[in-house]
């Protein structure tokens, strides 16, 4: 799910495969939050490490918002189990050459 996109916004923000939040500032800052972390960024913290003007930081700060409303600790073990079940079926098949 994407919440904006850099040529609407700032920001390049979306709820990715991992569980996280990736908020994208620019190349430079292209940054995943996990869950417990966006619980308790604040915009100051946004300010601070993305270099972005307070405007900037209050429209992060909504993405984050929508992040947590989003947020299904379910999404990270079932890619997490995906995972894992992709490696071991790599290493069978490797095992098996």
């Amino acid at each position: 799910m994407s919440y904006a996109r850099w040529s609407n916004s700032a920001w390049y923000a979306f709820y990715n495969v991992n569980g996280c939040l990736s908020l994208w500032y620019d190349m430079a800052h292209t940054i995943d939050i996990p869950y417990e972390d966006a619980l308790t960024i604040t915009k100051e913290d946004v300010k601070m490490v993305y270099g972005c003007t307070e405007e900037e930081a209050e429209e992060a700060m909504k993405y984050v918002g929508y992040f947590l409303e989003d947020y299904d600790p379910k999404d990270k073990e079932d890619y997490e189990k995906e995972m894992e079940e992709l490696w071991k079926k790599l290493r069978d098949e490797k095992e098996n050459e």
